[in-house]
């Protein structure tokens, strides 16, 4: 019963990345830290790798590299930070971490500012964004929130390139320090027939509904499961 539930919450949740650009981790990642928190951020890591490759595939011709290069370069220090903090912390902390990125990232997707999308930003978006996406596989949030002025094809091409190279930095450091391994690369293959079927079903998602209201429903969702999450945890505590 485990293994259909968390299924079909990455198909959902794939399908709302699919959608607006971002939301794989933030969508399933408070809830898989409740019932399987050894899976984090490994499984989110590698199906989001995955993931990514298929959106830049298909919105290859909607890229703003520069974005993406500045960005990287802040990638490299976050993640190199984040690979740490996995290694370092107890699991209780990671979840309260986990919980109050999703919370962070649901403050900066419903506020109307956007800071821009010049060097720096994007350079401090990388970063923070490499440091939240090793120790908690969500480090959209950031980089979307400096995407704003962008158009939604623009907002998913650039944030697929972003998270294909950010995710394999992840990868490799977290590998490397002993935190990521054959466990959850068996889980990725269970999962990814539920995420790829989110994948296509984006593709219907994009041409016939709201994508506002797919993102408040998302929004309310991961509010509930950080919610959820930080109770546990300081029970543990």
């Amino acid at each position: 019963m485990e293994t259909i539930l968390i299924g079909v919450l990455l198909f959902v949740a794939a399908c709302v990345q699919g959608a607006i650009g971002f939301g794989l981790g933030m969508l399933a990642a408070p809830i898989i830290a409740l019932m399987r928190p050894d899976l984090l951020p490994g499984l989110i890591l590698l199906l989001a790798f995955g993931f990514s490759l298929a959106t830049w595939a298909r919105d290859r011709g909607e890229v703003e590299w520069p974005v993406v290069g500045w960005s990287l370069l802040g990638r490299i220090p976050g993640s190199v930070l984040g690979t740490w903090a996995v290694v370092a912390m107890p699991v209780a902390g990671l979840k309260i971490v986990l919980a109050t990125a999703v919370i962070l990232g649901t403050l900066i997707s419903l506020v109307g500012w956007s800071p821009g999308h010049g060097r720096r930003n994007s350079f401090l978006a990388g970063a923070s964004g490499g440091f939240l996406g090793t120790t908690t596989a969500i480090g959209g949030p950031p980089l979307a929130l400096i995407m704003r002025s962008m158009s939604p094809e623009r907002v998913r091409g650039t944030l697929s390139v972003c998270f294909v190279i950010g995710s394999a930095i992840s990868i490799a450091l977290l590998t490397g320090a002993g935190a990521l391994g054959w466990m959850h690369l068996q889980a990725a293959l269970v999962y990814a027939p539920a995420v790829i079927a989110g994948y296509f079903l984006s593709g219907v998602v994009n041409k016939h509904l709201n994508r506002r209201l797919i993102f408040l429903g998302s929004v309310t969702i991961s509010l509930i499961g950080s919610g959820m999450v930080i109770t546990q945890a300081a029970g543990i505590f």
